[in-house]
């Protein structure tokens, strides 16, 4: 009886053991993993982040690239089908109006309102729901 007693906590011990193990386990990864992160963040060693200095360029050849950049630019707005976003609309003819046309097209508008409201059944306010 006394040996299978100690049986008992002799295998209590074992599974205790192997617990502390997973968990001794499981903790050491996470740790590594934390350090791994932190290692890739940083990068190199030693490397710059920022670009290469850039060597001046001409005002001939700032010139030039312009020019280059804005045929593209027009080519591009010229084969983009019509309706498309961004795409480039027809502007409206500029006819001039006299000072007279304008007042007489004014009055012929507010003649027009004041006729529609005279026809309106009573108690309508706005247009029905």
């Amino acid at each position: 009886m006394v040996s299978h007693g100690r049986r008992a906590v002799s295998i209590t011990r074992d599974l205790e053991s192997q617990h502390m193990k997973k968990v001794v386990l499981s903790v050491g990864i996470v740790v590594a993993q934390m350090f791994a992160v932190a290692a890739f963040a940083q990068g190199e060693v030693g490397t710059s982040k920022a670009p290469p200095p850039a060597k001046k360029a001409s005002p001939e050849d700032r010139a030039a690239a312009r020019a280059e950049r804005k045929a593209e630019g027009a080519a591009a707005i010229k084969d983009q089908p019509p309706g498309e976003v961004g795409g480039v609309k027809a502007a409206a003819p500029a006819t001039k109006v006299s000072a007279e046309d304008k007042a007489a097209a004014r009055a012929a508008r507010k003649a027009e309102g004041a006729a529609a409201i005279k026809q309106a059944p009573p108690g309508e306010v706005g247009p029905s729901k």
